[in-house]
C-alpha cells in the first residue's frame, strides 16, 4: 500500500485508534520469534511499523519532507515491507475495534459461530445462535441477513436429515425467506428510484420550465405502481410492506427530492418535516446508517435557505452539530457540514463580520481544515470553496478570492456537475467586473456564452447574469443594473443561482462605484 494512502488513512485515526493499533502491533511482534508460528510478525517488524507510524504522524501533508524523512529511516528496500506491514496492523486493528459497533458485523459473527458450533456437532448450541441472529436482523430491518440466518438454519436441517422438525415448521421457514426477499427487493426498486432521481439532482440541478419536469414523469410513475404493490392486502389478510420503516423513508426522501427538484421548496420541507417525524419515532432502525439521517437535516437546511426562512436553520444546525455516530468517515464531514450551513446563513445575510469569526474557530488547525475539505466530495468541496470565496470577496479581499477561485476553475469541467460549473464561471466574470479588468473580462465573457450556447443557452437566471456584465461593459448606467434585478421574474432555481453569486451585492458595489 503506497505512502499516499498510509498518510491520510494515519492521520484519521481518532486517540483511542491510534492507542489501540499500537497495542495491536506490540503482540503481534512480541518479545521474539515463535518457531510454533513461522509466519508471525517477527519484533523489528513490530519496531518498524512505530517507526513508519510515527514518522507519517509528524508530517500534517505529503510532500518533499515526509519523502526525505522516510528515505532516511528506511534505506534501500526496508520501506516496502514497513508499508505492507503498516497497512495489514492498521486495518486488523480497525476491524476489530470497529466490530462491535457495525450491526452487520454483530450478525456476521453470530452466523460464524453457529457454524463453528455445527461443525463440532453442538447443533442445538448452533441452531440458538442462527435464533439470535434472525431475530436481530428482524428487529433492524435487514431482510438480507434474516434470510441468510434462515437458508442457514435450513442447511443445518437437511444435513441433520430433519430431526426435530416438521412439514409445517419448514413451511414457515420457506415463507419466512419468501417474505423477506420480498421486501428487500421492494426497498432495494424503491431505492433505485431515490438515488436516480437524486442523481439527475446533483448533475441537472433545479428544473427551470415545464417541459423538463414532464421528464420526471418516469420515475414517478414507476414509483407511483411501486406504492400500490406495497399498499396491497397479502395472503391471510397481511399488511402490505408500506409500514416498513425503509419503505417509508425511501419513499418520503424520493417524494422530498422530486419537490426540491421542481423548485417546490415548500412542499419539499412539508415532506421532510413528515420524514422527521419518522426518524424521531424510530432511532434504533438507522442508527446503523445515519447518512440518510444527515440527508435528512441538510435537505431541511437546504429547503429553509431556499425559501429565506434564515431564522429557522440555526435550530437545525444545532441538531446536526449535536449528532454523534461511531461511523469515522460521517464523523469527519459533519462538522464540515455544520461549518457550512452556518457560514452560508450568515453571508447570505451579508453578516461577513460574524461569518469571518466563526471560520476562525476553524482556520487555527491550518493544514488540518485544508485536507479535511480535501476529504469531502468534490462537487460538496467546490461549493464549500465558492462560500469561502463569497465571504472573501464580501470582505473586501478581491485578490485572496480571486486566488482561491482560479484553483477551483483549474479543476476539471467534467468533473463538475454543469450547473455547478457554470457558476463558478460567472463568478469568475463578477470578480473580474468588481476587479476593473474589462479586457480580461471581455475575453473571459465570450468563453462563457459559446459554452452556453453549445449546451442550450443555459437558464434565465445564467442569460441575466451575462446580460448585467454586457450593461457593465458597455458602460451603461450602473442605475439601470439594480433595475434588471429588481424586474427579474424568474424560476426558484435562477433566484437561487443569483443569491449564490451574491449578483445584488455586486450590482449595489458597481453602483456605488467601488472595486
Amino acid at each position: 500500500m503506497t505512502i499516499e494512502v498510509l498518510h491520510p488513512l494515519v492521520h484519521s485515526l481518532t486517540k483511542s485508534e491510534k492507542r489501540y493499533c499500537r497495542l495491536m502491533a506490540g503482540r503481534q511482534g512480541g518479545d521474539k520469534p515463535d518457531a510454533a508460528r513461522p509466519n508471525a510478525a517477527r519484533p523489528d517488524a513490530a519496531r518498524s511499523f512505530v517507526r513508519l507510524f510515527d514518522c507519517l504522524l509528524r508530517h500534517e501533508t505529503p510532500g518533499e519532507a515526509l519523502t526525505a524523512d522516510l528515505a532516511r529511516q528506511f534505506p534501500g528496500a526496508t520501506l516496502e515491507a514497513a508499508r505492507k506491514y503498516l497497512y495489514r496492523v492498521l486495518m486488523q486493528s480497525l476491524r476489530q475495534y470497529e466490530g462491535a459497533k457495525r450491526l452487520e458485523v454483530r450478525i456476521g459473527q453470530l452466523l460464524h459461530d453457529s457454524q463453528i458450533l455445527y461443525e463440532r456437532g453442538l447443533v442445538q448450541f448452533s441452531q440458538d445462535q442462527l435464533e439470535k441472529a434472525r431475530m436481530l436482523a428482524e428487529q433492524q430491518e435487514r431482510g438480507l441477513y434474516v434470510v441468510l440466518a434462515a437458508r442457514q438454519q435450513v442447511d443445518q436441517w437437511v444435513r441433520w436429515q430433519f430431526d426435530g422438525v416438521d412439514e409445517p415448521t419448514l413451511a414457515n421457514q420457506h415463507a419466512l425467506i419468501r417474505t423477506q426477499l420480498e421486501g428487500t427487493q421492494t426497498a432495494l426498486h424503491h431505492a433505485a428510484l431515490y438515488e436516480t432521481l437524486l442523481l439527475r439532482y446533483r448533475t441537472q440541478g433545479m428544473m427551470t420550465s415545464a417541459a423538463d419536469k414532464l421528464r420526471l414523469n418516469d420515475l414517478l410513475l414507476e414509483e407511483y405502481q411501486l406504492l400500490n404493490r406495497q399498499n396491497r392486502v397479502g395472503p391471510h389478510g397481511r399488511p402490505g410492506l408500506m409500514r416498513s420503516f425503509a419503505m417509508q423513508q425511501q419513499h418520503l426522501h424520493f417524494q422530498s427530492a422530486y419537490f426540491r427538484m421542481i423548485g417546490d421548496g415548500e412542499g419539499s420541507l412539508r415532506v421532510y418535516r413528515e420524514l422527521d417525524a419518522l426518524f424521531q419515532q424510530n432511532p434504533t432502525l438507522w442508527a446503523e446508517q445515519p447518512l440518510y439521517y444527515v440527508q435528512l437535516l441538510e435537505g431541511i437546511l437546504s429547503d429553509l435557505r431556499l425559501l429565506e426562512q434564515y431564522a429557522d436553520m440555526p435550530f437545525f444546525i444545532d441538531r446536526l452539530r449535536l449528532f454523534d455516530t461511531p461511523l469515522q468517515g460521517l464523523n469527519h464531514v459533519v462538522p464540515y457540514v455544520v461549518l457550512y450551513h452556518s457560514l452560508l446563513s450568515l453571508v447570505d445575510q451579508r453578516g461577513y463580520t460574524d461569518a469571518a469569526d466563526l471560520l476562525k474557530t476553524f482556520l487555527p488547525q491550518g493544514p488540518a481544515f485544508e485536507r479535511g475539505l480535501a476529504h469531502l466530495a468534490l462537487p460538496a468541496r467546490t461549493e464549500f470553496e465558492l462560500l469561502l470565496i463569497r465571504l472573501s470577496v464580501g470582505q473586501g479581499q478581491l485578490s485572496v478570492g480571486l486566488r482561491r477561485l482560479n484553483r477551483v476553475l483549474a479543476r476539471p469541467a467534467r468533473s463538475l456537475p454543469r450547473p455547478l460549473y457554470t457558476q463558478i464561471r460567472l463568478m469568475h466574470l463578477l470578480l473580474l467586473a468588481r476587479l476593473g479588468n474589462a479586457d480580461s473580462l471581455t475575453y473571459a465573457l465570450r468563453s462563457v456564452e459559446r459554452k452556453l450556447s453549445a449546451t442550450g443557452g443555459g437558464s434565465e437566471g445564467e442569460q441575466l447574469v451575462i446580460a448585467l456584465l454586457r450593461h457593465w461593459l458597455a458602460g451603461k448606467s450602473s442605475a439601470e443594473l439594480l433595475i434588471h434585478l429588481d424586474t427579474f421574474n424568474g424560476s426558484p432555481a435562477d433566484h437561487q443561482l443569483l443569491r449564490n453569486l451574491d449578483v445584488r451585492p455586486w450590482a449595489e458595489a458597481m453602483t456605488d462605484g467601488s472595486q
